[in-house]
């Protein structure tokens, strides 16, 4: 039967064999076809403005043939039909002629994406690659505004112009013609004008996928709702971080039936969270939803009606009360950041056997699970349990999870030690079961003991032992981890010891550093490169020596942040710190510093913008917390974590410092000064900006001289300040803000002298410091004629005229009485008027006539 089914089918089989031998035939030709002189030129033009420095265009330099250049496919008449430019890293840099591609006519998929071009824009005429079926050019700095002219490619099926900041739109109109469209992405491409956006997607018969994340999307009007036609193709929906609020829920609800993928995250939907369930319900082939980073309260939602639902995210919600113990068959599951409380046991666990990531952290939850227990969901991958309570033993259950990349445990109360590296409770965590780890945070728990010698296993880029109680030296293993991307260490608040050059190893692929308030000793050693380091947290140890100059030596710059306080450190001041453009916070104090303070500080360009944040500084991408460090503020030791970014603080207190303040450090746009506690000699500079923001100025026991210089009259912020214990003379300048500051901020200065003091000043000095002249343009800041009056007096006129005046108009008895009034008042001065002169004459008469006789 199956050899007479075959003898059947030969015919068939011929031709199917004919097929291949002609597609094989238009391959070699293809193959072999040179490009069209006129398309290499193109090309060549086009690239002619690019640099990279990887050598990728060697081919475009060596090659006569643009058919078998990197990126390039011709077809099988020499024709370009392909250019994918799109690169990894590194990426192309450089001037690039768009306009030059309008002479490939037969191309039909054109990359861009992902490279580093000179700003330019789309060309009118882009509808002359009227093959065009693949248009690609994400985070390829794409400016001014989409041409309408992209709706006359009729066979579009991809239209990629994402990450393009500067790109807008005022329309989505010209998308009713791309019918052949499948996938649309617009993000971060600036849609706030776009009010009819709805309207325009639902024009689009064949889309599949559509991703508008960070547009600035308007609201969706819901009186527009029924005007909006739905469409059956749709199956991903992204409308992520667009402050969208919860109307949008019902378009999403009847846009298409078909969703698979929708992400909702970080806008402003709001509402019970088993509502919005209910409303979704015919979205029965949904397998993933993404509600995180919202408004929503109520419980936890019924799953039962979403038999395809695989991934489900929630965090960053106000959702509450228990987790249910049948929570579906997910795959990854994200509750983090809300109000869940009770008691998760096995049960809870029992049906998720397929589950690959589970966020359960910064609830109130705890964990019962037996010490045996085998967890079913074997292919396990990210375990956050951060602040859930887990008990004081490391859970042995983790042990058996062979997949596991990521893990966070902090805060849950764990209180475990670590006696040997392949022996005890928590040790075995860092053998060969979990050797695949790359994110391992255990920070805020009661470990104590000395860390295990067998990090080498490991393939970690982020480890996080903060705020615990291990002790002992730094394992040689861990500056030898088998991994090159370990780009984050925090071992700070511990009670380690010895040496830091362990670790020294892995400094040049640092970003993130932080052993602050440890035991640690000796001297920092000399190294190669840290052009990585962003922030660098050494305080509170016990570390000597001089500062190493390699600091300073970043290519580029990117050190925002240097904590060096309450160390041994002596000698100078490196000069080779002034190269670091990007830092917003140096503390030096609390050591052995000697030497002069370097002129060179108004080289810290970031301290000299009050605008600008910590763009390289990346956040803790891991828990919810951010990247945080302690600062001494006004006083206290105060911790900045979300803020830190907004930061620019000097402190070089408590040292061995001498010589004059420089001028420089006094232009920088700081928040907190702190110079106190040195040998600083001569005056206090007098040129502090008056728009300065700093809030904090501490130069106090120092042996500063001279007067206070009057421009302090114009720091407005200030509201922490100690000049005590120096050589100043002269009156105190006045100001609303010196002038609430106590006599302690001037103790120790015995020939100060003004009202704060209760001490007359003499001589001279009984004329208070002027403040410096204000510039033309701020010659009525303060006056009388402010921008305050001339407005007041505006609103005054309008007042009081049409007070006046409105009522006579609109009411006639009003005006009627008014206008009698008014005649009467005329009348009797009329009268009154010609009565004074009847009696003058008559008083003048008989005087003359008194005279002439």
């Amino acid at each position: 039967m199956i050899a007479r089914r075959s003898i059947h089918h030969s015919p068939q089989l011929g031709l199917i064999l004919s097929t291949i031998a002609i597609t094989a035939a238009l391959i070699c030709s293809s193959t072999s076809a040179k490009c069209l002189e006129n398309e290499r030129k193109a090309l060549l033009k086009f690239g002619q403005g690019l640099v990279n420095h990887s050598n990728a265009f060697f081919s475009w330099k060596n090659h006569t043939d643009c058919c078998h250049w990197k990126g390039v496919k011709c077809n099988h008449t020499g024709h370009v039909i392909v250019l994918d430019l799109y690169q990894d890293l590194p990426i192309l840099r450089g001037k690039i002629d768009v306009s030059s591609l309008l002479e490939l006519r037969h191309l039909n998929y054109l990359d861009l994406s992902v490279n580093d071009f000179e700003i330019f824009q789309l060309p009118n005429s882009i509808d002359s690659l009227s093959q065009l079926k693949h248009l690609k050019l994400a985070y390829a700095n794409l400016v001014g505004s989409i041409p309408h002219q992209l709706g006359n490619l009729s066979y579009l099926q991809t239209l990629d112009l994402s990450g393009n900041l500067n790109l807008t739109a005022i329309n989505l109109d010209w998308l009713s013609s791309l019918s052949s469209l499948r996938s649309l992405n617009l993000s971060y491409v600036n849609l706030s004008k776009v009010v009819s956006w709805p309207q325009s997607i639902s024009k689009l018969p064949s889309l599949l996928e559509l991703q508008l994340d960070s547009c600035n999307l308007p609201d969706v009007s819901p009186r527009m709702l029924p005007l909006i036609n739905s469409t059956s193709s749709l199956r991903v929906l992204q409308l992520n971080d667009n402050n969208l609020n919860s109307s949008i829920i019902s378009w999403v609800v009847n846009v298409s039936k078909n969703l698979a993928d929708i992400g909702l995250t970080r806008n402003q939907l709001k509402g019970a969270l088993p509502d919005v369930f209910t409303s979704m319900v015919s979205l029965d082939k949904l397998t993933t939803l993404d509600l995180s980073n919202n408004l929503f309260g109520g419980p936890f939602p019924d799953l039962k009606n979403f038999p395809s639902l695989k991934n489900l995210f929630l965090s960053n919600n106000q959702l509450h009360g228990s987790v249910p113990e049948s929570i579906g068959q997910l795959e990854r599951l994200s509750l983090s950041s809300n109000s869940f409380r009770g008691v998760l046991t096995e049960s809870h666990f029992a049906n998720l056997s397929r589950l690959r990531s589970l966020y359960l952290s910064y609830n109130h939850l705890s964990l019962n699970l037996s010490s045996n227990w085998i967890p079913p969901f074997d292919q396990l991958e990210v375990l956050r349990l951060s602040s859930c309570n887990v008990g004081a033993a490391f859970p042995k259950w983790i042990q058996t999870l062979r997949n596991l990349t990521d893990l966070a445990i902090a805060e849950a109360n764990i209180s475990d030690s670590i006696p040997d590296c392949f022996s005890g409770s928590i040790s075995s965590l860092f053998v060969t079961p979990l050797s695949w780890l790359e994110v391992l945070d255990l920070s805020n728990n009661s470990l104590s003991g000395e860390l295990p010698n067998c990090w080498k296993q490991l393939d970690l880029n982020y480890l996080n032992l903060a705020n615990n109680h291990f002790s002992g030296k730094l394992p040689a293993s861990l500056g030898n981890s088998s991994s090159s991307d370990l780009n984050y260490l925090n071992l700070a608040n511990n009670n380690f010891s010895g040496s830091i050059l362990p670790i020294w190893n892995i400094i040049p692929q640092i970003q993130i550093l932080n052993l602050r308030k440890n035991n640690f000793s000796g001297e920092i050693p000399s190294l190669q490169s840290c052009d990585k380091l962003q922030f660098l947290d050494l305080g509170d140890n016990k570390i000597s020596g001089r500062i190493p100059e390699c600091i300073g030596r970043q290519n580029p710059p990117t050190l925002a942040i240097l904590h060096l306080q309450s160390n041994e450190f002596y000698g100078s001041i490196p000069s080779s710190l002034c190269n670091l453009q990007a830092l917003r916070v140096l503390d030096l104090s609390r050591n052995n510093i000697s030497g002069f303070i370097p002129q060179c500080f108004s080289n810290f360009s970031a301290m000299s913008f009050e605008n600008v944040t910590i763009s390289n500084l990346r956040r803790d991408p891991y828990e919810k917390s951010s990247l945080s460090t302690n600062v001494m503020w006004k006083g206290i030791d105060r911790e900045f974590g979300a803020n830190l970014q907004y930061l620019r603080s000097i402190d070089l207190s408590s040292n061995w410092l001498s010589g004059e303040i420089p001028k420089s450090i006094t232009l920088l746009k700081l928040n907190t000064l702190n110079l106190s506690r040195n040998r600083l000699t001569g005056s206090i500079p007098d040129n502090f900006n008056p728009r300065s923001q700093l809030e904090a100025l501490d130069l106090s026991r120092n042996q500063l001289s001279g007067r206070i210089p009057a421009s302090f009259s114009g720091l407005t912020f200030i509201d922490n300040l100690d000049l005590s214990y120096n050589k100043l003379t002269g009156r105190i300048p006045s100001s609303t803000q010196l002038d609430g500051f106590n006599a302690s901020v001037y103790l120790g200065n015995d020939d100060l002298c003004g009202p704060v003091l209760n001490k007359s000043c003499s001589g001279d000095d009984d004329k208070p410091d002027q403040v410096p002249d204000k510039t033309e343009g701020d010659a009525d800041e303060d006056g009388f004629l402010s921008f305050g009056f001339y407005v007041s007096l505006a609103v005054g006129f309008v007042v009081g005229f049409w007070g006046a005046c409105g009522s006579l108009i609109f009411q006639s008895s009003w005006r009627y009485r008014f206008f009698a009034f008014m005649a009467r008042i005329n009348d009797q001065i009329y009268v009154t008027t010609r009565v004074m002169k009847a009696r003058s004459q008559r008083a003048l008469g008989a005087g003359w006539y008194v005279v002439n006789s």
